[in-house]
């Protein structure tokens, strides 16, 4: 029987990290992969000591889901954004080159400025130019320039719309959730009706993930989303008719909107690459009332 795949996870405790930690503690894979977590304070990315012990740590694969993204706040701390997004993983890929060891980055639909014109309102595949208009954005497709120009043996992964969890920590939960806490609290809920997304799950990204590092699928840029797309009004009407809420929600333009970081009408992800491997991903509204279900906030759950 041959050794177990050695995998080391940097940020298993985000969202996205959580499920990748349950992925590999199922029966299919628990057998198949040593599973190592690398967090703080033990292990931190932006650490040179931290990064100098991978060459001898003898992994065959190193996980980054960890990440700077705070979107608005970007816009004013892009010393940390790059930092966390660019300069971080560059030195990782170089010591995993260093190591032998493959590399998966988490990247985002950020990196992409669509819907400025109409016929661009069709999903992007990978080989799309990048056209980022927030700080994070850029941070995030400068990471994904470096750390291939680094490392031949990377992958670079971009999703969308992530929420899973409790959420992420630097924004203090997900959409998801927020949606229905803020319905819960009767506010007035007011959102983009026309930015659309391809929310994903965590949960499905990381058996995607799983996928792609294990079957092993050639290095590069792969898209992972849920499939389909919405907008964001559309995506949070689904979550309360789902959950049995009822709050005041009404749709407001992105224009009038107007966030601290500029976001794109529209940032679509193809996942035509993944389906022609096998990896496929189900639809947003499958994914959804899965989430909502497995957190008990399903209407009746």
């Amino acid at each position: 029987m041959p050794s177990p795949l050695k995998i080391g996870l940097i940020g298993s405790r985000g969202q996205l990290g959580q499920e990748l930690v349950r992925r590999f503690s199922e029966p299919d894979l628990s057998r198949k992969v040593s599973l190592l977590c690398l967090d703080r304070p033990a292990f931190d990315i932006t650490s040179p000591s931290s990064l100098g012990e991978i060459p001898g740590a003898g992994f065959d694969i190193i996980l980054n889901t960890s990440a700077y993204n705070a979107v608005d706040r970007g816009e004013t701390e892009v010393r940390e954004c790059f930092e966390l997004n660019a300069f971080a993983p560059l030195l990782l890929a170089r010591a995993c080159r260093e190591a032998g060891t493959a590399l998966l980055h988490v990247s985002t639909d950020y990196v992409m400025s669509g819907g400025i014109h109409e016929e661009e309102q069709i999903p992007y595949p990978e080989e799309a130019p990048t056209r980022p208009l927030s700080v994070y954005g850029l941070s995030k497709a400068t990471g994904e320039r470096l750390v291939t120009g680094a490392w031949e043996r990377s992958w670079i992964v971009r999703t969308c719309g992530l929420y899973g969890g409790s959420g992420s920590g630097q924004k203090g939960g997900n959409f998801v959730t927020t949606m229905v806490r803020l319905a819960r609290e009767g506010k007035p809920l007011r959102v983009v009706s026309d930015q659309r997304v391809g929310p994903t799950a965590a949960r499905d990204l990381a058996r995607g993930i799983a996928r792609l590092v294990t079957a092993p699928l050639p290095f590069g840029l792969w898209h992972l989303t849920n499939a389909g797309n919405v907008s964001w009004y559309e995506f949070a009407r689904r979550i309360f008719e789902l959950s049995g809420l009822a709050p005041d929600l009404s749709p407001v333009p992105l224009a009038l909107y107007r966030p601290v970081a500029p976001r794109s009408p529209f940032s679509v992800l193809s996942n035509e690459k993944a389906h022609r491997t096998g990896i496929v991903l189900p639809s947003w509204e499958i994914a959804l009332a899965d989430y909502l279900e497995r957190s008990g906030l399903l209407a009746g759950s």
